[in-house]
């Protein structure tokens, strides 16, 4: 009888206990000191700054299991191990990774190439936009000179007679578009232009948009990766002779070899700085022998 007393009381009090006093009753002593080290989806919603629904949607997607859940009620209870778990999922949504891709991440093991370039994809994406960021911290006038490398790259290129900088805009604009159309555009790259020309003045302008490996036309062009100097020049379009005069008179003074056109990279322009033409910024390179007697 003492023992039936007793069971009845536990049902009693687990019938009308909070949840938490629910997983103390059924789980004896052990449960008890358990339950002091997890966290409700609440607590944990707050603590790491996400939503219930989104720790929610982390589960359904099988990204994440909480320690106890309670079938019949739909209580949740979560450790410090399952906030590594989220704080790790909500890094990579930040890199750019989708749910789907970052489940594939963790459970796929036959696939880790693709993953891997796909997150070094990434970072180049990430270092690009720290370097635009130092970039813009960089005052107007600026025309100092570094070294860099160009990346090889395909090409869809054609080539314009432009009469200024305005209508440069509207032939490279023109190329864009067809690029665009072939359905092979690469969007981890920049366009850029070439002055084909043998005077730094003329507007004799190959238009370069970036495309796949496997682009196949008359407008296909490959560029070798080079060594170049360049200067980031912040401000309007018409004023990149500035950049290139000044670059010009570095090579000539330190007796460098220069082995190809300038190159007019644009990493920002009127699409993410609208009409503030003092914040465009564009990098103007010119490839260089490496074997050149004045060498950086």
């Amino acid at each position: 009888l003492d023992c039936m007393g007793l069971i009845i009381r536990i049902i009693f009090r687990q019938k009308f206990a909070s949840p938490e006093k629910k997983l103390i009753l059924w789980g004896g002593f052990s449960m008890k000191k358990q339950s002091e080290h997890l966290f409700k989806i609440g607590e944990i919603a707050k603590i790491l700054g996400v939503t219930r629904k989104a720790i929610l949607v982390y589960e359904e997607m099988g990204l994440l299991t909480p320690a106890v859940k309670d079938e019949a009620s739909g209580y949740r209870y979560y450790t410090a191990d399952n906030m590594t778990q989220i704080r790790a999922i909500r890094s990579l949504q930040t890199l750019g990774l989708s749910l789907a891709e970052i489940r594939e991440y963790y459970y796929d093991t036959e696939n880790l190439d693709r993953y891997l370039d796909r997150l070094m994809d990434l970072r180049a994406t990430l270092d690009r936009n720290i370097h635009l960021l130092q970039l813009r911290a960089a005052k107007p006038g600026d025309l100092s000179v570094h070294r860099v490398r160009l990346p090889r790259q395909v090409c869809f290129c054609r080539r314009y007679q432009c009469t200024d900088a305005k209508d440069a805009a509207i032939k490279l604009r023109d190329t864009y578009i067809a690029a665009a159309r072939t359905g092979k555009m690469s969007m981890g790259s920049r366009m850029f232009t070439v002055r084909a020309g043998s005077s730094c003045k003329e507007l004799d302008l190959l238009c370069c948009i970036p495309v796949s490996e496997d682009f196949v036309g008359e407008e296909r062009m490959e560029f070798a990766e080079m060594s170049a100097l360049c200067i980031y020049y912040r401000g309007a379009y018409e004023g990149i002779n500035t950049a290139i005069d000044a670059l010009q008179a570095y090579v000539q003074e330190n007796k460098i070899q220069a082995t190809g056109g300038f190159h007019c990279i644009y990493l920002e322009g009127p699409p993410n700085r609208g009409d503030h033409t003092e914040d465009y910024i564009t990098q103007v390179a010119l490839p260089f022998s490496e074997n050149s007697e004045g060498c950086l």
